[in-house]
Order: structure tokens, then C-alpha cells, then sequence
């Protein structure tokens, strides 16, 4: 009988020892998932938004051969009843300014993020990556991406305009008590990098690729003539890296070229700078601007032909001296370069040209429209009614 007593007190010993062995277990467990998670959430900020753009890609990937339908089913957005509307385009979004709020928006015309922003003239910028919203001869400015907010500032000088580079700086020009145009320049996060004024006025700012400087174009009057200085500026420096000699027009708009040349839409003329800003190209028009855009190596302005029902097309490349010049019956209404192309709309068209003038694609539009812009093959076109998208072609 003690035998017996014995193995069952064996049997319970060995049956708590093991309950014992499996509670440690998961205690341990639960203490290793735990580290995990509490490692996991302090550590998110630097890799969430990796898995974001790979989940992203992904579904975009899997469902880019069946949106076709369901993307014309969000256009046109009907904006006849909204106010302040401007329109972008990003790398891997379009945006929308309505109302009181900046939205991103995916190819198929469905929301990404929305956010609130009442400016009561808000102008909208765009990089590959990044929109800035700012309120022209207000305060505010914010810096968006895709599906986030980066920063919003309230200044305490005038916005006269701003300009968004495309390494996320962004340069701001203002008027303050002592400057009638002061440019400051905010890096990525929004914090001051870099202050510049000469007494003029600023008429355009453009940023170089790699975030390391600008270029200014400041205005003057001299004899009753207005001339234009333009410099080239280094953030890590207060040195003028260069300058150029006075150059009689008004500047509208300046841009690198690929090479660090800068072209220079004028009021009356358009120049191409070396990078040590002497002139290595100019153009005087022979009829009144109507449009220009510059990118990169190309330049695009539009003119209409006065005393006739005929518009013209001037495309400017780099490394070349002579513009190819394509005329049109209807008025052009608004011309943008992107990816060394040409697009221009009509009344009738939308037209893809190459930098040398030839016809890419033709696109037929029933209605006139403001003004576009080009994502993802895709033009998402404005005016005061409606936003729709065509088709541009590879």
C-alpha cells in the first residue's frame, strides 16, 4: 500500500512539475512577444513607410488590369459648386486643391488622404514626391506627400510666392518691413536653412537637383527700362556662386537645365545662361506671350499672332539654336513640359510634341480647359466645371 502511495505522489509531483515547465513557457512567451511588439512600435517610424510603398506597389500591380472600368467611373469630378481649385500631379499621385483642403488622389480618381487647409488664395506646387500649398499674400504654407502631412508653417511676413525643390526644400519669398522681396530657404523638415535679398524685386527662384542651391531672378528699373539680374546662390555658402549682367526684360520663370544652364523666360525674350550666368542664347519674340512652361533641357512658349486667327509654338532645347515653331488655328490654352515633352491644349486637342515639334499624340477634348497636368500616361484636365482625365500615350 505505501508503494501505491508512493508512485501516486510520484505521479502528481511529476504532473505539477510539468505544469509548472509549460507555464514558464509561456510566460516566456508571452514576455519574448511582448518585447517584440513594444520593439516593433519604437522602431515603426523608420520602416512603416518602406512596407507602405511595397504594399502599395503591390496592389496597384495586382489591380492595374482590372481598374480600367472602375477608374473612368470617378471622372469627371464635377467642381462647378467648389472654389480655389488648382491641381497637381506627383510621382505616384495626382493632387487637388478645393475649397478649404489639399487631397491626394490615386490613378483611379479615388481619395488617398484629404487635408484641411483654409487659404484664401491657395496656390499649389508639386515634386516628384511632395505638394506645397501656400497662401499667396497670406501666412501659411504646408508641405504634403502622398499620404501624409510634413509640416505646416505660419510665417510672420507676406507670401509673395513659393517654390518646392525636389529634394524637399522649399524657398519662400516675402515682403518684410526692410525688404520689398526676402528669400528664405527651409530644408526638408521645414527648419531655416538659408537667407537672401539684394533690395530688388524677386520674380522667380528655381532649385537646383540636388537641394544645394538656386537660382534668383531680381528685378529693377533703370532709365525707365526693367532689367533683370540673375544669381546663383549655395546654401552652405554667403558667397555668390555667380551672376549675371543686367538683362533687359521682366522675368516671368527660370530652370536648370540638366547641365546647370538656366533658362530665363522673359516678358519680352527668352535666354538660355551658362552656368557662370553669361548669356549663351537668346530669342526676341516678334508677337505678345501667352504661355510658357520650362523643364529641364526644354522650354516651351506660346504666342498669339495679333490681327489673325493663328497661335504659335516655340520649343526651346538646350544645346540648340533654333526653336522649332508649330502654328495653330485655335487658341492655346495652356502648355506644360514634362519628361522632355511638350503638351498644349486647344479648345478642340491635346497635343504631345517632342522637343524638336513633332506630333506625339493627339488627344480629342470636348470642352475648353484651364489648365493640366500629366500623371501616369494620363493628363487630369481643369476647368471651372469639371476635372477629367485623357489619355496621352506612352
Amino acid at each position: 500500500m505505501a508503494s501505491i502511495n508512493s508512485y501516486e505522489t510520484d505521479i502528481k509531483k511529476l504532473r505539477r512539475s510539468r505544469r509548472s515547465r509549460r507555464f514558464i513557457r509561456r510566460l516566456l512567451t508571452i514576455l519574448a512577444v511582448l518585447a517584440v511588439a513594444f520593439l516593433i512600435y519604437l522602431t515603426h517610424d523608420s520602416w512603416l513607410p518602406y512596407f507602405e510603398n511595397i504594399l502599395e506597389e503591390g496592389y496597384e500591380s495586382a489591380t492595374s488590369t482590372t481598374l480600367d472600368e472602375e477608374e473612368e467611373s470617378n471622372f469627371p469630378f464635377d467642381v462647378s459648386s467648389r472654389s480655389n481649385v488648382s491641381i497637381g500631379a506627383m510621382k505616384d499621385c495626382w493632387v487637388m486643391f478645393s475649397d478649404t483642403s489639399i487631397t491626394t488622389y490615386d490613378a483611379s480618381g479615388a481619395t488617398i488622404q484629404s487635408v484641411y487647409a483654409p487659404y484664401g488664395t491657395p496656390t499649389v506646387e508639386t515634386s516628384s514626391s511632395r505638394a506645397l500649398v501656400y497662401d499667396m499674400g497670406g501666412y501659411s504654407l504646408m508641405v504634403i506627400s502622398r499620404r501624409n502631412e510634413i509640416f505646416e508653417k505660419k510665417l510672420d511676413d507676406q507670401i509673395l510666392f513659393a517654390e518646392l525643390g525636389e529634394k524637399g526644400n522649399i524657398a519662400v519669398v516675402t515682403s518684410t518691413d526692410k525688404y520689398v522681396s526676402y528669400l528664405t530657404i527651409y530644408d526638408k523638415n521645414g527648419t531655416e536653412i538659408f537667407h537672401w535679398a539684394d533690395g530688388n524685386y524677386i520674380m522667380a527662384v528655381a532649385m537646383n537637383d540636388s537641394g544645394s542651391g538656386c537660382a534668383v531672378a531680381s528685378l529693377y528699373a533703370s532709365g525707365g527700362i526693367l532689367k533683370t539680374l540673375v544669381y546663383v546662390l549655395d546654401f552652405s555658402s554667403t558667397e555668390i556662386q555667380a551672376k549675371s549682367s543686367a538683362i533687359e526684360t521682366m522675368t516671368l520663370d527660370i530652370e536648370f537645365t540638366d547641365d546647370n544652364e538656366i533658362w530665363v523666360v522673359g516678358s519680352d525674350a527668352v535666354y538660355l545662361l551658362n552656368s557662370d550666368c553669361s548669356v549663351a542664347y537668346s530669342y526676341d519674340y516678334t508677337y505678345d506671350i501667352s504661355g510658357f512652361s520650362a523643364r529641364d533641357d526644354v522650354c516651351a512658349v506660346t504666342f498669339e499672332k495679333a490681327g489673325s486667327d493663328e497661335y504659335l509654338v516655340a520649343i526651346f532645347e538646350a544645346g540648340l539654336d533654333e526653336p522649332a515653331e508649330i502654328t495653330y488655328n485655335e487658341e492655346i490654352e495652356y502648355v506644360l513640359v514634362s519628361d522632355d515633352k511638350v503638351y498644349l491644349n486647344t479648345s478642340s486637342q491635346l497635343d504631345c510634341l517632342s522637343s524638336s515639334g513633332e506630333l506625339r499624340s493627339e488627344t480629342a477634348l470636348g470642352a475648353t480647359y484651364t489648365s493640366f497636368v500629366i500623371y501616369d500616361n494620363n493628363a487630369i484636365l481643369l476647368n471651372y466645371r469639371s476635372v477629367i482625365k485623357a489619355s496621352v500615350g506612352d
